[in-house]
């Protein structure tokens, strides 16, 4: 578990805090497990299960001699291939729709938080999506945000909280006691947003 607490902050508080809280916080850790992402290999086929924006969805998988594509239906996914028995050509047609619809909502999202953000006169970022092993989102000096692809498997709640966790660091580059007065002022219910993503894990 992390805890993050401004620089200021003395350990003993932070300590006697955590002490407070502390069955709480796992109680908090198990109801969380219930939900992680942890998953057996994919096998890309039909009736098997991905997640998207927090939600579940059933892969259904047809020969087609067409073009290859991925449609998203009600509670489907309907994967058209000629190579139906092929598993690293079905991945990568899943792949590349997660990553698709990724890169055009994390645009998106970005977009809808920058209002926010206009008494900063920041620009509007580069928004890069890529495979990531421990972190959700990172922000370079450069003013380009990378987003972690599995980050589309999470909750909307949870992907604008990374979204603006990151945008704030436009403004602040680190975690100093500005930078959490300025997320607390964007996202005042960051806390309980991120309570959430950490019941997540990068599975």
């Amino acid at each position: 578990m992390t805890v993050e607490a401004p620089l200021s902050t003395e350990f003993d508080k932070i300590e006697k805090r955590l002490r407070k809280r502390a069955a709480w916080i796992i109680r908090q850790q198990r109801n969380f497990r219930r939900y992680s992402f942890d998953i057996p290999p994919r096998l890309y086929v039909s009736g098997e299960t991905h997640r998207y924006l927090g939600r579940q969805y059933r892969l259904k998988v047809t020969q087609n001699d067409g073009l290859p594509k991925l449609v998203r239906m009600d509670r489907q996914l309907f994967l058209y291939t000629h190579e139906k028995t092929d598993t690293g050509r079905k991945k990568q047609l899943v792949d590349a729709w997660f990553r698709q619809r990724a890169q055009h909502i994390f645009a998106d999202r970005v977009t809808t938080w920058l209002p926010h953000f206009e008494r900063y006169a920041i620009s509007k970022p580069k928004v890069v999506v890529r495979q990531m092993k421990t972190r959700w989102g990172s922000c370079t000096t450069a003013g380009k945000i990378i987003f972690n692809l599995k980050l589309i498997q999470l909750p909307t709640e949870c992907v604008d909280y990374v979204i603006v966790h990151e945008m704030c660091h436009l403004v602040e580059h680190n975690h100093s006691p500005e930078y959490y007065a300025l997320l607390s002022r964007v996202l005042p219910d960051w806390r309980e947003r991120k309570q959430k993503l950490d019941g997540f894990d990068f599975g």
